[in-house]
């Protein structure tokens, strides 16, 4: 079994689903608190992220760490069962402007 981690497989994953839900990687970088060249050094493979960093680009991006590790997605399950069944079986653009929905939304929760 091989146990070294492939960084620029976690990067093509990143870049990948930054790309699908619209962001550049200025705007990633931003929310990120990391510097635009790092973000397309992490998508290069050519520089090493911390467990830190993966966990917020993960967060930025609406998607676990588990599946930019490993190229699998969260167990919907763990979802309320109103919100499983809506995108059960969907197609990944619609999972993702959906995440980035209730990002948008979270960010002005308080405004609300």
């Amino acid at each position: 079994m091989n146990d070294s981690i492939n960084y620029l497989e976690i990067g093509t994953r990143i870049r990948r689903q930054r790309e699908q839900i619209g962001l550049t990687q200025e705007q990633l970088g931003e929310a990120c608190d990391l510097s635009t060249s790092f973000v397309g050094h992490i998508e290069r493979g050519s520089r090493k992220l911390s467990v830190e960093s993966l966990f917020r680009i993960a967060s930025v991006l609406g998607i676990s760490a588990d599946s930019l590790l490993f190229d699998r997605m969260e167990q919907e399950t763990t979802l309320p069962p109103e919100i499983a069944s809506f995108l059960k079986g969907s197609d990944p653009a619609k999972r993702s402007r959906f995440w980035r929905t209730v990002r948008i939304l979270a960010g002005h929760i308080e405004e609300m």
